[in-house]
């Protein structure tokens, strides 16, 4: 009876030792300061940019009169505060202008890393989710450059 009191003791201390561990990554990775995508990916993401992309929002993802910008204070200015769930949902939903919906969750994930990247967002280990509800928990800070 005492070893199995003992090895219940010990496996609620192990869990309750990671769940701390993940509520400090999790707390960590809450805005787009906290290294949400992998520097891969955001290669991914510059790939598809130059195909998907670039005719409308620029090659240096400044945008213009008409078009909005997706670095810098144009990205701040539209995006600041809101989450990257809502960046997601308008890029599936709305993008590319001629052929809205097509990309893939994937896709859209990649894009979202190289718009991060490009605006000095740092990178971290862990590919950024597919997923909009999973990215609805992480808000937009402000960009970097």
């Amino acid at each position: 009876m005492t070893k199995t009191v003992t090895a219940l003791m010990a496996t609620c201390a192990l869990l309750a030792a990671a769940a701390g561990v993940h509520n400090v990554l999790y707390a960590q990775a809450a805005s787009t300061s906290g290294g949400v995508y992998t520097d891969a990916q955001a290669q991914r993401g510059a790939a598809l940019y130059k195909e998907q992309c670039a005719a409308c929002h620029g090659e240096d993802l400044k945008g213009n009169d008409i078009i909005p910008g997706l670095a810098g204070q144009g990205f701040t200015g539209n995006w600041q505060g809101k989450s990257l769930g809502d960046l997601y949902d308008k890029i599936q939903m709305t993008m590319p202008a001629l052929n809205p919906g097509s990309l893939t969750p994937e896709q859209t994930a990649d894009l979202i890393a190289h718009i991060l990247s490009t605006s000095k967002y740092p990178a971290g280990t862990t590919d950024l989710a597919a997923k909009a509800e999973a990215l609805q928990q992480i808000k937009i800070d402000a960009a970097k450059n």
